[in-house]
């Protein structure tokens, strides 16, 4: 089974240690993670998100940097 795009409430409330989403909302802020509350008043965290701030997420590609020593003048 694959997982979903966001954690599930089960797993929101296993990385917090809460089980109510106040909490959970409390815990999530004080660690500076970002997440929205959806209608149910539920925090929802993005998977990849967790697993990069988790620090087992896949490294994210380097981006483009120009070389600019190579444009000067020899």
């Amino acid at each position: 089974m694959e997982a979903g795009f966001f954690l599930e409430p089960e797993e929101v409330a296993t990385l917090t240690g809460f089980k109510t989403p106040a909490r959970q909302v409390q815990w999530l802020r004080t660690k500076g993670w970002r997440f929205e509350v959806n209608g149910n008043r539920r925090p929802i965290v993005a998977r990849k998100y967790a697993e990069k701030m988790l620090g087992c997420g896949v490294p994210e590609q380097r981006a483009y940097a120009p070389n600019f020593a190579s444009l000067q003048a020899r």
